[in-house]
């Protein structure tokens, strides 16, 4: 499969020193470049640091040694580069001109690189974003009618794997890479000492996708203070597991406010966390998942495509609601989702009154693939 980033990716590589490949675990960073190099005839050695007995090795070496490494190639691949502890220190020496090789980052937790770096990556585009196949690149591999049969098994396994993929291998996929996710931010850096704390948020998070949630409502319902949840979601934003949507107010008269409504990247992992795989005609969640995949896949196509957005939801303490309010450089417009196109939705008057210039919409099943690739 073609990925969306390809072609801009591949342009860099003559040009730039440092590439950086970021996005959640398993969603094919690694494999990517690697792809590309062997596509390209490019020499390049690979170290895996999220191998544990090789970034233990790793980081044995001094920053010497570390530099006589990147110069055995033309090109080094540095998987899961969040590990490398003199990373900072061996980048600045790349630019310094100690290193010839071309140096290829993933990560899939913030890595400890300066911030004017990342900022300067981020201006050149340099700086690549790679989830899991969005449905956009899925339709342009297979084509729109099989991608459009396929979205209920979307709504369960989301988008980690292809559509012909036995769902005993999708679900044990799944699982380890919650798995993963857990114990790549168990850690005394995190200050992580209960992974099933940790996993218990993210079951709490998944049984209420879509439900406006304070922080301490979260920690009640786990038994933590609100700034350990708070710690909690934070690690699960930067590590690609989760976005927050936050309340959109002005002050208006009945405006839910200090309330969050939480996305998962892949609705797979959000089903996976709460071990629940049903099929959907024996789901109550069913528009919770179609707002959650549209959401998430809204938010992916923007940020592959280089758009920068903001995102909201709106309460009203009256229960009305627009479910997602996006807004970019061209004005603001809400969305309000339902897996039944049979079931039209009333667009909420308190909102319309309150905010007259901002569009509301519906998406479902049937308009659907507008609002994924809107530009």
């Amino acid at each position: 499969m073609e990925r969306r980033i390809y072609s801009a990716f591949v342009a860099l590589i003559p040009t730039h020193k440092i590439i950086l490949v970021s996005g959640p675990k398993n969603s094919g960073k690694s494999a990517f470049i690697e792809g590309v190099f062997s596509e390209k005839n490019l020499a390049f050695q690979k170290i895996e640091l999220g191998e544990a007995s090789i970034r233990q090795e790793i980081n044995k070496l001094s920053l010497a040694e570390l530099l006589w490494l990147g110069n055995q190639s033309d090109h080094m691949l540095l998987c899961e580069c969040e590990h490398l502890v003199l990373l900072q220190e061996f980048l600045d020496e790349v630019l310094n001109g100690k290193v010839n090789a071309s140096i290829m980052l993933t990560s899939s937790n913030p890595p400890k690189i300066e911030e004017e770096l990342l900022e300067a990556l981020a201006y050149q585009g340099a700086h690549f974003y790679l989830p899991p196949p969005t449905f956009y690149e899925y339709t342009n591999e297979t084509s729109l009618p099989i991608e459009s049969k396929g979205i209920d098994q979307r709504l369960i396994y989301g988008n980690y794997y292809s559509l012909s993929t036995h769902k005993i291998d999708k679900e044990e996929g799944l699982n380890q890479t919650i798995n993963n996710i857990v114990s790549a931010n168990f850690s005394a850096s995190n200050r992580i000492n209960k992974s099933e704390v940790f996993l218990r948020t993210i079951q709490v998070l998944a049984n209420h996708i879509g439900q406006p949630l304070s922080y301490n409502q979260i920690a009640t319902f786990i038994g933590v203070d609100n700034e350990t949840i708070e710690r909690y979601i934070s690690l699960l934003c930067k590590s690609h597991v989760l976005y927050r949507l936050p309340s959109y107010s002005t002050e208006k008269k009945y405006e839910l406010k200090k309330t969050n409504v939480f996305i998962f990247l892949d609705n797979g992992i959000r089903n996976a966390s709460i071990n629940n795989f049903n099929d959907l005609l024996m789901r109550v969640d069913i528009d919770a998942l179609w707002m959650n995949w549209l959401i998430a896949e809204r938010i992916k196509w923007n940020k592959i495509n280089n758009v920068m957005a903001e995102y909201f939801f709106w309460r009203s303490h009256t229960r009305q609601q627009v479910d997602f309010i996006e807004c970019n450089v061209k004005g603001m417009e809400g969305y309000k989702f339902k897996y039944n196109k049979k079931k039209p939705l009333k667009k909420p008057p308190l909102f319309q009154n309150h905010y007259p210039d901002i569009p509301v919409h519906t998406v479902n099943t049937g308009t659907y693939f507008s609002f994924l690739t809107k530009k």
